[in-house]
């Protein structure tokens, strides 16, 4: 999926950024309700739809109990993508040609002189040498950066996602995927395109309130919080950055709904496990399969 970040107003652009690369991290991974796990009903059949983050602590286990609920009473998982096969060397590949720039190419090329410095700086207080990263599109680099912060947390991307796929696997459960691994790539190939510089500054923001930002997002998950999701990272985006919007949740949903609709027309149970904000508001999941007439019930 292609990605063209756009300003609304001048103002607004630095608010815009905030929805780039820590979103790629997060935003499909952050806060909800009581449970983050609903069962939708159809004709008798039904299936589990689960709000996910992405990327866990080990402090963060166990896992709100709903998950297991819904596990155990499913024979097929169903993920945002092929979890297996995003692991093979042969994806790792493909995805770092594409965030690799074309022959005669630099990064330092798409951000200016200031903040350049600034990501040098940041860096070398992790021992490490920007050039190394000379010839790598920006997302590349504000990957970087984001995920070392990441780790200093303990947080190791080993999320809900990762350990049901784990889970499926040991227990000889089918896993399906609801979109391609290449639009994975075209998404993250094309994060903050025509916007590298502000990217990179809101990277550098980001990072520096990331322990923060990151414990209140899952406190909140844990709790659950449907309106807190909806005002703190839904809105903001569809208000100041409507075309991220667009491409990150309005289009993914609607192309995976078709499928979602197929799975309530089989007897077997499926436990869908997508990022959280792709439930959420008038362009959610739960609001379209409300719509759609199917009984939906969040589990305790």
């Amino acid at each position: 999926m292609h990605i063209t970040l756009t300003k609304k107003t001048e103002g607004a652009q630095k608010t815009d950024m905030k929805y780039s690369i820590f979103a790629l991290l997060l935003i499909s991974q952050t806060i909800f309700a009581a449970s983050p796990v609903w069962l939708v009903e159809s004709n008798g059949n039904r299936l589990f739809l689960a709000g996910t983050i992405h990327i866990l602590r080990a402090s963060d286990y166990p896992l709100p109990g709903a998950f297991d609920k819904a596990y155990k009473q499913s024979q097929i998982l169903s993920f945002e993508t092929d979890i297996g096969e995003s692991a093979s060397p042969a994806f790792q590949q493909r995805l770092l040609q594409a965030l690799t720039l074309k022959q005669g190419q630099s990064f330092r090329n798409f951000i200016s002189a200031k903040t350049y410095a600034k990501l040098d700086a940041a860096f070398k207080s992790n021992n490490l040498d920007i050039n190394q990263f000379s010839r790598f599109k920006p997302p590349m680099v504000a990957l970087t950066l984001t995920l070392i912060e990441l780790k200093k947390l303990g947080a190791s991307g080993h999320g809900v996602d990762q350990s049901y796929f784990q889970k499926a696997q040991q227990d000889n459960k089918k896993t399906l995927a609801l979109e391609g691994l290449q639009q994975q790539i075209d998404f993250i190939a094309n994060m903050g395109k025509g916007q590298e510089d502000l990217m990179m500054q809101q990277t550098l923001e980001d990072i520096s309130t990331l322990n923060a930002q990151f414990s209140s997002m899952v406190n909140g998950w844990r709790k659950g919080d449907l309106k807190q999701l909806q005002e703190i990272l839904v809105d903001p985006m569809q208000k100041d950055f409507e075309t991220l919007y667009q491409e990150l949740l309005v289009k993914r949903n609607l192309n995976w709904l078709p499928q979602i609709h197929q799975y309530l027309k089989t007897p077997a149970t499926e436990m869908v496990l997508v990022g959280s904000a792709h439930l959420v508001g008038e362009d959610g999941l739960i609001k379209h399969l409300t719509s759609a007439g199917y009984k939906v019930t969040q589990l305790n």
